[in-house]
């Protein structure tokens, strides 16, 4: 059995994105390129075709932070419905997603071995007296068209569950939500950076995590908390603080699938991830005209034009 499947990506600086990849697993051959605005795969094999076109999908949307859209696909050189693939509402990300950051840039890894620690990781389930299987599907699912117009509040306590319930499921239950984010936030992103970035939103930036165990509990238990976000949100007279909620959501985001990736056996390069979070610190900065000046490539262009009177939204 042969299947070609040609999918939409988005258009991003070009030798960050595009690149050729070979792999094989489960008895699949599988070739991929991408190249400006499209991907194409061609796999090969046969009773497990669909299990590694899924799992490929799906570890090109963690390092891309959405799932490339299908807009041809045939099997042994006849036409198929792309809606066939489309075998999980999740399969179509909310739009608003497709202005994640690369976190492979050039150099996604989807060799068999982290292929077979992907399989492993994302299937493991209440048969293995593990729930990693939820959580993996949760967190596509908040992604996808049906939850783009859920609560702000209510997308990052799913959010937060999501990562507590990582941390539980595959290192141990820490018996506390602030330990279990300790955890989470470990060896991902530049701690400084994100102090940074919070600290941009009038909040004391070491505190992030108490923070976030105060909102989890809050919403969990419909529980008034004084030191939660929604709390200090609804406190304050700044309009900064009305981002709060989202820059949570976005660096939330960002931290699951650095954390997916790396469960799967991928090494993940410091620049890429830090790059990442400084676009989100720089969206706070354009977006409420603060005089720091922005650090990614996009947002410096778009400040500067800003500055200068020019609007090009």
């Amino acid at each position: 059995m042969k299947w070609m499947i040609n999918m939409k990506v988005k258009d991003y600086v070009r030798n960050w994105s595009d690149q050729e990849i070979y792999t094989e697993y489960k008895g699949i051959s599988a070739d991929i390129k991408i190249k400006d605005t499209n991907c194409v795969l061609f796999l090969e094999g046969d009773e497990n075709i669909k299990d590694v076109f899924r799992l490929i999908w799906e570890l090109l949307f963690l390092y891309d932070g959405y799932f490339y859209e299908p807009v041809l696909y045939e099997v042994d050189g006849h036409k198929k419905n792309c809606k066939e693939l489309i075998t999980l509402p999740f399969y179509k990300t909310d739009k608003k997603w497709y202005n994640s950051e690369l976190l492979g840039r050039s150099q996604r890894d989807l060799s068999s071995e982290v292929l077979k620690k992907y399989d492993k990781f994302r299937n493991t389930n209440i048969s293995d007296k593990k729930m990693t299987k939820s959580v993996v599907n949760a967190f596509y699912y908040l992604s996808s068209e049906n939850y783009g117009k859920i609560n702000a509040n209510h997308r990052l306590s799913l959010l937060l569950n999501i990562a507590d319930g990582f941390i539980i499921n595959t290192f141990k239950d820490t018996n506390s939500v602030k330990s279990s984010y300790d955890r989470f936030f470990k060896k991902t992103v530049d701690n400084q950076k994100l102090q940074k970035g919070i600290s941009l939103l009038g909040l004391d930036g070491e505190k992030y995590k108490l923070l976030l165990t105060e909102e989890r509990h809050a919403f969990d238990h419909y529980k008034y908390l004084e030191n939660s976000l929604a709390t200090l949100v609804y406190n304050s007279e700044e309009d900064i603080t009305n981002y709060v909620t989202w820059y949570f959501i976005y660096v939330l985001e960002l931290v699951i699938r650095i954390n997916f990736l790396k469960e799967s056996g991928v090494i993940l390069n410091q620049e890429a991830m830090d790059y990442a979070l400084e676009s989100i610190n720089d969206w706070i900065i354009f977006e409420n005209d603060l005089t720091v000046d922005c650090t990614t490539y996009r947002y410096q262009e778009e400040q500067i034009l800003k500055r200068m009177g020019i609007t090009i939204r």
